[in-house]
């Protein structure tokens, strides 16, 4: 009889403690496609079939940057759904509209923490030995406690905090348009949109904020780049020694890691640039499009083109690993064999030249037979000889059956080259983990194994899944609608929905309330303005911002410098679902706001103290000319009243004009401004009826600043050539 083998459960355990010891750590998803180089490559390994576990739903859908073309792929569309880092048990994502970071429970979609900026955060933070980096258009670059979202340091890499209005958004002159890429220690990422105003490609110490290198050169030799320099947008990609530099729709600059040296920038030939990019093998591949069809470019680290990476599989998005790429095309995904390929490629090149070499002929002899057909009335009519009809026809069919005998040998040579094709169309991004191609689509998500090709589950969603992220066992989905979904390995109960809880008046307890709903409903009744820009000086806790927002359709900015209090406006406006979309509240000086934005200005703390801050002259810079109007003043029973004298005494300090006195529902001064003095038009396309180019403006000099930018973008433009239409 045989024994049975007694174990102490101490040994149990110390064993189930080595293999716990000595088991691979989970790499987690630290930044936007992994790594620096930008691979959508882990080695984290997921359930052949997993289960949506939860879905966070946000209040607001991603706004991005930037205008979709109207005929040209998207190049630059990288902040269009909310792209997700992860790790630890915790997943963060910035919002483009709101101004803040968020920190989700993995396990429950539940919010651990979030965090104010002043602007969009239009890109996924990077995750580093326990805390979180990403920019803002405010123009800072943060670094955040990965836990708790506590501050550690943040910096700013413009010369000041200047503000202007950027895509319909008040933001910094110098907005961080890139993600922030750390690695070894090192926080790497550019600022700046518009080189005559400065561009900033720096290099921080990851630990402190402190500067390593800044090259601040950049704007000034726009005149030696073509197309006018670089734009830093995008996320930044990095081999070994060079950081590539997204620059919007065009190709990526090269600048030194070590150094910050400006290297290279790769000339974009035609519509080939976008923000698109990774590096494999210290190779850069890069590019969107090419009149039209997608294409990705090979860089050598000087910069020179090795030619198109795969010609004849036209790809959207690309995974790189040792033995097989796989191909997001317009038909599907294709992984092609890596060691087969280059001996494919040179038959597929040759195909590609003949096809090119005879398509002259095809499209000779198609015009001479229509040319032919529609202008012959003879032997000879308006220059086109009689000719030999069958002659003409064979010479058109043996090129026909060329051109049949050419797509069919070049379909053999993909086959050949590849080690499965997956068959889909409306699929928009690739990762690769573990032994699983994952890929998201029109409404839905999918896993296929990545030796063979074969489908192993799909998931439906609600929009295009834009984002894939790897973590804790876990898929994190990303959509242009802007929820996230989640998907384990284990099946829940019950699939849950987290969505944040949208109060609809915050300050419906206030013993105020009514004073300011008073007061909004005669400052939009004396002003008529209901749309444009309003400024909320002294705004306090944001009752006044609320009650306007309420009210009109205006875009609120206030200003308010105790901090308690922006805290709690910023948390009752956010609970509103207003905050970011509608309004922002914020401690600047009115001195960094630009000329002529606002359509409106009007005081919180004068309603209900009888007090205002600032310079009236300032108020006046700011203000916009042709009917921009700045009302002051109090509702009926306010208990601080002003003196209607102090009120007129104070507005009278300034080149504004006389203001209006109304004591109809309180006391209320109102300032219109008009038009400027010497101030001309523009009132057709060459300036006058006469075409002269010329306009009777005189305030217009040089040097110029950029004042604004933004819409109406190219998305419903009639493309001509390289641009839209005048």
């Amino acid at each position: 009889m045989m024994k049975k083998l007694l174990i102490p459960i101490s040994l149990i355990c110390l064993i189930s403690g080595i293999n716990c010891c000595t088991s691979k750590k989970q790499e987690g998803w630290p930044t936007y496609r992994h790594d620096g180089a930008r691979s959508g490559i882990t080695t984290d390994t997921l359930a052949s079939r997993l289960y949506l576990e939860w879905i966070y739903k946000p209040v607001h859908a991603p706004k991005p940057a930037w205008y979709q073309p109207s005929e040209e792929l998207p190049r630059m569309q990288d902040d269009n759904a909310y792209y997700v880092a992860a790790a630890d048990g915790i997943a963060y994502f910035g919002c483009s509209v709101d101004n803040k970071v968020y920190a989700l429970d993995i396990q429950t979609g539940e919010e651990k923490w979030t965090f104010f900026t002043q602007g969009p955060v239009r890109f996924a933070p990077t995750i580093y030995k326990g805390n979180i980096y990403f920019g803002s258009d405010d123009g800072y670059v943060y670094c955040l406690k990965a836990k708790n979202g506590k501050l550690i340091w943040k910096f700013r890499a413009g010369p000041n905090d200047k503000r202007l209005l950027g895509n319909e958004r008040m933001i910094s002159l110098w907005p961080v348009r890139t993600s922030v890429l750390v690695d070894k220690g090192i926080v790497y990422f550019g600022a700046g949109i518009f080189p005559y105003e400065g561009l900033y490609i720096c290099a921080l110490d990851a630990g402190n904020g402190k500067i390593i290198w800044k090259n601040d050169t950049m704007g000034d030799r726009s005149y030696e780049l073509k197309y006018s320099g670089i734009s830093p947008h995008g996320y930044l990609i990095a081999s070994d020694s060079i950081l590539y530099v997204p620059s919007g729709r065009a190709m990526p600059a090269a600048f030194s890691k070590t150094s910050g040296e400006f290297l290279y920038y790769l000339l974009p030939q035609g519509k080939s640039g976008g923000t698109w990019g990774l590096v494999t093998d210290n190779t850069l591949i890069a590019g969107v499009e090419r009149n039209g069809i997608p294409v990705k470019t090979s860089y050598d680290k000087t910069g020179e083109r090795e030619g198109d990476v795969f010609a004849s599989f036209s790809g959207s998005d690309m995974i790189v690993t040792p033995d097989i790429s796989c191909v997001l095309t317009e038909k599907g995904i294709y992984a092609i064999d890596r060691i087969k390929y280059p001996a494919i490629k040179e038959r597929m090149e040759h195909i590609r030249e003949q096809r090119n070499e005879q398509g002259g002929n095809f499209y000779k002899y198609s015009n001479v037979i229509f040319s032919h057909v529609t202008h012959r009335a003879g032997p000879m009519y308006n220059g086109y000889v009689d000719i030999d009809h069958q002659e003409l026809d064979e010479q058109f069919d043996e090129l026909t059956q060329l051109f049949f005998k050419l797509d069919k040998e070049e379909e053999e040579l993909k086959a050949a080259a590849s080690k499965w094709q997956y068959y889909r169309e409306d699929l928009n991004a690739l990762i690769f983990a573990g032994n699983q191609v994952f890929a998201g689509g029109e409404d839905i998500v999918v896993a296929l194994n990545a030796q063979t090709g074969q489908e192993l589950w799909q998931e439906k969603i609600q929009g295009k899944a834009l984002g894939l992220a790897v973590s804790d066992g876990r898929l994190i989905v990303s959509t242009n609608n802007g929820p996230v979904y989640c998907f384990g390995e284990k099946k829940p109960s019950k699939i849950k929905t987290v969505i944040p809880n949208i109060i609809d008046n915050p300050y419906s307890a206030s013993k105020s309330a009514s004073i300011y709903k008073k007061a909004a409903e005669n400052i939009l009744s004396e002003t008529a303005i209901d749309k444009g820009y309003c400024l909320v000086l002294d705004c306090g806790k944001g009752q006044l911002v609320y009650e306007l927002a309420k009210h009109s359709d205006m875009q609120i900015i206030g200003i308010e410098k105790d901090q308690a209090k922006i805290k709690t406006a910023r948390e009752n406006l956010d609970a509103a679902g207003l905050y970011g979309s509608r309004v922002i509240v914020e401690d600047w000086d009115i001195s960094i706001l630009p000329d002529y934005f606002a359509n409106l200005i009007v005081s919180d703390g004068m309603i209900i103290s009888g007090q205002i801050t600032g310079s009236f002259e300032e108020m006046f810079r700011i203000l916009k000319p042709c009917g921009g109007i700045i009302c002051l003043g109090q509702p009926e029973k306010t208990k601080n009243k002003i003196p209607e004298e102090k009120l007129v005494e104070w507005l009278k300090n300034s080149i504004a004009p006389k203001p209006e006195i109304t004591t109809d529902n309180g006391l209320w001064a109102k300032v219109t401004r008009g038009k400027l003095k010497d101030s001309g038009s523009w009132a057709t396309l060459y300036g006058n009826s006469a075409n002269t180019g010329c306009s009777d403006d005189k305030l217009v000099k040089a040097p110029f600043h950029t004042l604004w930018f933004g819409r109406p973008g190219p998305e419903r433009m009639v493309e001509r050539h390289a641009k839209a239409m005048s």
